[in-house]
């Protein structure tokens, strides 16, 4: 019994025992507190200066990245002819066997003969005779090329 009226003491004294939270005190609604007054856009000021500067990026930068590579390969798809040296998406390198249609035939193994058909949209780019493509042709220089390796400058 000692116990029973020990529970309902300890209850009723536990919401005393808690200390009042402080509180911050609310600013006035109508902006007369000193600070400067509430925008009439809320949070969306900021959002303007966001968005001119994506716009600056995408017209600056993405647009013409982006027209480019495309100018890029429908050359590439355009120029296939039988014989080229290509390079897929996927990083295989081998000589073109047919291509006709939507579709390229390359021969990936000479010795055994191993053939793989591919989509003309999987050809990344078309390699000239010496195994470098007509872009990294145009960067290199020939002292680059007698820096790498002395045997191809010659």
């Amino acid at each position: 019994m000692n116990v029973d009226w020990m529970t309902v003491v300890l209850a009723q004294a536990a919401p005393e025992a808690q200390a009042p939270v402080a509180q911050a005190p609310q600013a006035p609604v109508d902006g007369a507190g000193g600070g400067p007054p509430p925008s009439p856009f809320g949070g969306l000021g900021m959002l303007a200066p966001m968005l001119a500067i994506f716009a600056v990026f995408y017209f600056l930068l993405i647009r013409p990245e982006s027209r480019k590579r495309k100018e890029r390969e429908m050359a590439v798809r355009n120029n296939l002819k039988k014989g080229d040296t290509v390079v897929t998406t996927g990083g295989i390198v081998a000589k073109v066997w047919r291509a006709d249609g939507p579709e390229v035939v390359l021969i990936v193994d000479k010795d055994k003969d191993v053939k793989v058909r591919f989509a003309r949209s999987a050809i990344y780019e078309i390699l000239k005779e010496d195994g470098l493509s007509k872009e990294t042709s145009k960067e290199l220089t020939k002292e680059n090329l007698e820096a790498a390796s002395p045997e191809r400058a010659k």
